[in-house]
């Protein structure tokens, strides 16, 4: 059996792609998944990468053959998923964030969800929409504080894990830019770093969300609207965060820091990208793998840690890319 390397990409108007890597080709998947799949969150199993989930407009379907074959996941109808996060010490714990920012947790590896909480944020701002759980964050040190990034509500926090939350906005309140959340992460576990991204770029809070320090990335690049900020899996100094100059920008990148978000540089370099890059994804495996999508579509990966670039065309059909992961397994 050979070591292979798959990436997913997901497109919230519609569609789920996966390509081994060297394929020209991306495959949709289609069997077992609802009629043209919004697929908004993918979350590869850390210890099992075979099994694949992804948070849809019709709740979390799994496929345990790398995408091959789905099927839906135990949660009541109506619920579109957003984000999807494991418990760091034990995979069978699963959580998720919908449009609505309802909490659900699942005890068995993602069979079945039950309701924990509904995170309220009475200075949220009014959009077509229901605020959105965009991002789930959990300590490694100590899983029952976890942390939420909700889309134009803000952060919020938790100390029991997800059944009560607390939200640490008090900065950014009155600032839609500010609390336009879109991805939340953990960075070294040395100064218990939590970063989040905005409209504004990168921020970084080292006492649990109390204080927030705007990380500055127009220092750095002259894009700084960020859709998330993803810490690598070998070195939880370094850090990578998706730009563009708003939302349907017609340019995009990736930033990277190596120190922890002191200072940044422009990791896709030499790539044309046009239009806001939407997701990034580290090999945990071979995180000298890393890939990026942007929202229009183009797809782009390195494999020498940035050396060197290939973009990876999608369907046309792709609509609205916002998600992105890549694992390697043993196949064949």
């Amino acid at each position: 059996m050979a070591e292979k390397t798959y990436i997913y990409v997901g497109a919230e108007a519609s569609g789920l792609y996966r390509k081994e890597m060297g394929d020209h080709q991306w495959q949709a998947l289609t069997n077992g998944m609802p009629p043209a799949p919004q697929a908004r969150a993918i979350a590869i199993h850390p210890q099992h990468p075979e099994s694949v989930f992804v948070g849809t407009q019709r709740g979390v379907y799994r496929s345990q053959d790398g995408g091959d074959c789905w099927q839906r996941m135990h949660l009541p109808e109506g619920r579109i998923v957003w984000s999807l996060a494991f418990h760091p010490q034990n995979p069978q714990v699963m959580f998720l964030g919908t449009e609505g920012s309802d909490v659900y947790r699942s005890d068995d590896g993602g069979e079945r969800w039950q309701y924990l909480s509904t995170i309220v944020n009475p200075d949220a701002v009014q959009m077509a929409f229901a605020t959105r759980i965009l991002g789930l964050a959990i300590e490694p040190a100590d899983p029952n504080r976890m942390y939420a990034a909700m889309e134009v509500g803000g952060a919020a926090r938790s100390t029991d894990g997800g059944k009560r939350w607390e939200l640490v906005n008090q900065q950014f309140l009155g600032n839609v830019d500010l609390m336009d959340l879109h991805g939340i992460t953990f960075g070294s576990p040395r100064a218990e770093a939590l970063f989040i991204a905005n409209r504004v770029g990168v921020w970084r809070s080292q006492d649990r969300g109390e204080r927030w320090e705007n990380l500055h990335l127009e220092k750095f690049s002259p894009i700084c609207y960020s859709r998330g900020v993803h810490v690598a899996p070998n070195d939880p100094d370094t850090l990578y965060a998706c730009v563009g100059r708003n939302f349907g920008s017609e340019e995009g990148g990736v930033l990277r820091s190596m120190d922890l978000g002191e200072t940044w540089d422009r990791f896709d370099r030499g790539m044309t990208v046009r239009s806001t890059a939407f997701g990034v994804a580290i090999n945990a495996r071979h995180p000298e793998q890393v890939y990026f999508c942007t929202r229009r579509g183009q797809v782009f990966g390195t494999h020498d840690g940035g050396a060197s670039w290939h973009e990876h065309h999608l369907p046309e059909s792709a609509g609205n890319v916002i998600s992105v992961v890549c694992a390697s397994r043993l196949s064949g």
